[in-house]
């Protein structure tokens, strides 16, 4: 199976290509979608949704003219052809899709999770090097969601919404100065920004500061230690709300 990632503005859209068909999360726009599509003369299976803001959702309209399926999560405003929960699985090219169910940055995000193409496509729950803002408002909720994204194989390619990495990773440079993997990172983003996509678990949990807030050096950044985690994660994504 083949992953490609297209560009949207900050946004990412993935196509899952397998001989002739395909598969598409998060589309935000048609257009680049379309093209991938007729340029590899795809047909498009199925579109799978992680939540419902405008810019993972956009193109579903234009899409769905090809006949395929929409899937996601309840709570939405999609005209869904399957709702998705926590544990269910589908199937694409012999392959098991898992939804993992992972609120925080909304009160339905889901994950899709691939054990044996190592991938793992978190929407907006989790970024290389970051996570999403608290739109549910409950950050041990999140917290929660991205322990438990954290508990999968280090190998996992990880398969983020967005394109934040430079000033996330500034971000962690700047609250963990000391965290050599972090300025490893940066310096070899820096030399080569195309080499994050895909980034790994087993990267994010040396390098994100959001799925680090259980440790000392985190905590301390905050002036927050001996806090639940939670608490800390809380800190943690206020002040990147505000860098």
């Amino acid at each position: 199976m083949q992953i490609e990632a297209l560009r949207a503005g900050d946004n990412f859209v993935y196509v899952l290509v397998d001989g002739g068909r395909a598969v598409v999360v998060d589309p935000g726009v048609a257009g680049p979608v379309v093209s991938y599509l007729d340029e590899g003369e795809l047909t498009l299976d199925l579109i799978l949704l992680t939540h419902y803001h405008g810019d993972h959702t956009g193109g579903c309209t234009m899409l769905r003219r090809t006949g395929c399926n929409v899937v996601g999560p309840a709570g939405g405003f999609v005209d869904l052809d399957r709702t998705v929960a926590d544990g269910e699985t589908m199937e694409f090219a012999g392959t098991a899709i898992e939804v993992l169910g992972v609120p925080g940055h909304t009160a339905h995000d889901v994950a899709y999770y691939l054990s044996e193409a190592k991938a793992l496509f978190t929407g907006d729950l989790l970024f290389a090097c970051g996570c999403g803002r608290l739109f549910s408002h409950d950050a041990e909720q999140m917290w929660t969601s991205l322990c438990r994204l954290r508990s999968l194989p280090d190998d996992t390619r990880v398969y983020g919404g967005h394109d934040y990495t430079l000033e996330n990773l500034e971000f962690a440079a700047h609250l963990e100065p000391d965290n050599v993997a972090v300025r490893e990172r940066l310096d070899c983003f820096r030399a080569d920004p195309e080499d994050e996509i895909p980034t790994t678990l087993g990267e994010e949990k040396s390098t994100n500061p959001f799925l680090r807030c259980d440790t000392e050096a985190v905590a301390a950044a905050v002036n927050m230690s001996g806090h639940p985690a939670a608490e800390v994660f809380a800190a943690v994504r206020a002040m990147k709300d505000r860098w």
